[in-house]
């Protein structure tokens, strides 16, 4: 039996919110696990203290004739990554935003505990993830897929809680079917699922653990028909760009399905994964005449892939990305001064992206300078953004959330609005 559908409801009965219609607004939420280097991501090019901290790790400033050199953002201070080149189309467009100094103010350098904080939105490991909690005070559509995770079979923190939501990695994959029970082309007369159906539409007396598996297994079977019917006969709208078969590849070509079959997803969740735990060997050796941009160093081209794939989103999306919020986050980024292994460690702000929607292109709030005597402990990114602002802002201005609500979603915090999420779209 092919059983590729992963689920994930917790923490009490399974529960759904009514009123708003198909047709609203999206937040895709994708998280750069290990800590990505904000500082190479975007590097400080006017700053020269850069250059003393990184003697080898610094990227040059800009300069048209030489590839290995950062690419203008039009900031005397910031320039982008030459491998995240693809980007420029949308930061051209004025639908980029790049966040150069966030964190969570109160993280530590932990992976585990960043990553787990980061999607409860608070330090605490057991309250539900900020996304789930989202849809469990704002109404939306009475829908199966109202919030997922897409191009990976686990859960993302941000999406645990008390709403069932279903985790998909990819269209081909997300089946329920036996030889023996199939019948027609492809299983297109499919009766496990059928008689899975019939046997949790039975009413029960138990409405505990036998409930919520009844539930859980309904929003299954109901996901899979959804994610079946988009991918038919899909076809990438990007001029000639497709998806990679990376996890955020197959993640922004499920969100894209969906979202262009009508199914009313309002958040997902997907990761961007490339190996950003950068401790060493984080550019090629000396010898190598393209340190910044070597096609077949793996950093660098697994970099250009995300960079391609969320353009390929970008475009595929066509005037549907008026309505959807791209968030590309991590959990903290590296340190200021690389280590004695051509690397960085665990450090505090980095770098976070944003495209579409409401988004405002431009530069987030920023640090002025990385001297040694304005960072943390003479070693760590102060972060000038805090992470729960610009979700924050992302739900008021974009997904329309009022904003009383935000104590409910990210308790104790006292937002500010930076102005980041005030483009006008119909």
């Amino acid at each position: 039996m092919v059983a590729a559908a992963s689920m994930a409801g917790i923490a009490g009965a399974p529960k759904f919110s009514f009123g708003q219609s198909a047709g609203g607004k999206t937040f895709i939420k994708i998280f750069m696990r290990g800590g990505a280097d904000g500082l190479h991501l975007v590097p400080p090019v006017g700053d020269m203290a850069y250059y003393n901290h990184r003697p080898n790790l610094a990227i040059g400033a800009p300069l048209s004739s030489d590839a290995n050199t950062a690419i203008s953002l039009g900031s005397t201070y910031r320039a982008l990554n030459p491998n995240l080149e693809p980007l420029m189309e949308i930061w051209d467009a004025g639908r980029l935003m790049i966040a150069p100094a966030t964190a969570i103010s109160d993280g530590n350098r932990s992976h585990f505990d960043n990553q787990r904080w980061i999607g409860t939105g608070e330090r605490n490991n057991i309250i539900d993830g900020y996304l789930n909690r989202y849809m469990q005070n704002v109404a939306g559509p009475d829908h199966p897929l109202r919030g997922a995770v897409l191009g990976k079979t686990s859960l993302s923190t941000e999406q645990r809680g008390s709403i069932v939501v279903p985790a998909v990695n990819n269209r081909d994959g997300f089946n329920l079917e036996h030889p023996v029970l199939c019948g027609g082309s492809g299983c297109a007369d499919n009766r496990l699922t059928d008689m899975m159906r019939d046997i949790a539409m039975h009413e029960i007396d138990q409405p505990g653990l036998e409930g919520d598996l009844r539930d859980n297994q309904l929003v299954m079977l109901d996901s899979i028909s959804e994610v079946q019917a988009a991918g038919v006969n899909y076809v990438v709208e990007a001029g000639g760009m497709d998806y990679s078969n990376s996890q955020l590849g197959r993640g922004l070509r499920l969100a894209a399905q969906l979202l262009k079959a009508g199914v009313p997803l309002e958040v997902a969740a997907m990761d961007f994964n490339i190996g950003w735990d950068t401790h060493s060997n984080q550019i090629p050796g000396a010898n190598n005449g393209n340190r910044f941009s070597d096609p077949n160093f793996g950093y660098h081209s697994r970099m250009r892939q995300g960079a391609n794939d969320l353009v390929t989103f970008y475009r595929d999306m066509g005037t549907g990305i008026d309505d959807v919020v791209v968030l590309v986050c991590t959990e903290f980024g590296r340190t200021v001064k690389e280590n004695g292994t051509i690397g960085t460690d665990h450090g505090h702000a980095s770098s976070w992206f944003a495209f579409g929607g409401a988004t405002a292109g431009g530069l987030a709030p920023d640090v002025t300078s990385i001297a040694e005597d304005q960072l943390i402990s003479a070693r760590f990114l102060p972060h000038a953004t805090e992470f729960r602002d610009i979700v924050g802002e992302i739900m008021i201005r974009h997904m329309g959330m009022p904003e009383s609500l935000l104590s409910e979603i990210f308790r104790g915090h006292a937002f500010t609005n930076h102005g980041l999420f005030t483009r006008g779209v119909a």
